[in-house]
């Protein structure tokens, strides 16, 4: 009976130890992550902004094109991830500023008593028909397409990022293809 005791005793002990070991390994990394990774981000915001200004962008005012989206979107995405041009996110605004010519004309259209965008002119009002809501669900399905498409591109884009094309139209209807009972 001592030795069962004495083992119960110990056990404890060690699992405590344990315990403590992987929580201070925990708060290590939940600290050094970040820290580590937020030098890295300044310096390469540092170096995209220059980019972004001699990119082959549509024609206008690409700086404040691109201050207008990153206000609208920093609601859902740091900005960390916003200035990383590696970052699926850093992609994503940089197609809406520079490519995406939809919103490109709503950042453009900017009301300057109200700074609203203008409304959306077709298309489904998901969101409400804003332009600050379409160019959020443009930049959130563009985030969607290269974070998905890194490793390797689709078999089958299915018109997603297509910058004259209304978000609601970027698919594919396979169903009269597929359908077993004859042709369309």
């Amino acid at each position: 009976r001592d030795d069962d005791e004495a083992v119960k005793s110990e056990s404890p002990c060690w699992l405590v130890t344990l315990l403590w070991l992987l929580i201070a390994g925990g708060i290590t990394l939940a600290i050094a992550l970040p820290l580590s990774m937020r030098g890295k981000s300044e310096n390469e915001a540092q170096d995209t902004t220059g980019s972004l200004s001699d990119a082959n962008c549509l024609p206008g005012e690409v700086d404040v094109r691109l201050e207008l989206a990153k206000s609208i979107v920093s609601s859902i995405t740091s900005p960390d991830l916003l200035e990383d041009e590696s970052t699926p996110q850093g992609k994503a605004i940089r197609w809406i500023v520079c490519d995406d010519s939809i919103s490109v004309q709503l950042l453009e259209g900017q009301d300057p008593a109200t700074g609203n965008l203008p409304k959306q002119k077709h298309g489904f009002r998901l969101g409400g028909d804003a332009g600050e809501a379409q160019v959020t669900r443009r930049y959130i399905l563009a985030t969607l397409s290269y974070s998905t498409s890194q490793s390797s591109p689709w078999n089958d884009s299915l018109n997603f990022l297509s910058p004259d094309l209304h978000e609601c139209n970027w698919h594919r209807n396979y169903t009269r293809q597929n359908f077993p009972f004859g042709s369309k």
